[in-house]
């Protein structure tokens, strides 16, 4: 992971953290233990994700970006942590998040339709979009 680091002292850029700053000297042993603490947690994280434990990968996530909220390959992993830590719901949850934010979307079905049902909606839906087109009522 990598961290922009800057002396909260003399506003000088580091590029290796370390106990001291190289430009006026101030201490920087607790941010240095807090960017240690984040990479430990970080790391923890994909040693859980790989043995598929999803929870415990995402708690050590959630520390790593709460004292590091920039780290992109942290908000990439908790991506794929959170498809894998309920594939079966996944479906359902993209429906509801649909109708939640779709113009459209109180008209939607409450729940998802199975796929014969889905395909039905949607060419209904593309017939009727079709004969508005033909009479100049949509745009």
């Amino acid at each position: 992971m990598a961290f922009a680091i800057t002396c909260p002292l003399c506003r000088h850029r580091i590029a290796d953290l370390s106990e001291r700053c190289p430009s006026c000297g101030g201490d920087l042993a607790a941010l240095a233990g807090l960017v240690d603490l984040a990479d430990r947690h970080f790391n923890d994280a994909v040693r859980a994700a790989r043995v598929g434990r999803w929870n415990t990968s995402a708690e050590h996530l959630a520390v790593t970006l709460a004292l590091n909220p920039a780290d992109a390959e942290a908000r990439q992993l908790l991506t794929k942590v959170r498809y894998h830590q309920d594939p079966k719901t996944l479906p359902n949850r993209l429906w509801h998040k649909a109708r939640i934010r779709l113009p459209y979307g109180e008209r939607l079905p409450a729940q998802l339709p199975r796929e014969a049902e889905l395909r039905r909606f949607l060419d209904n839906a593309a017939r009727r979009l079709a004969a508005r087109r033909s009479t100049g009522r949509v745009p």
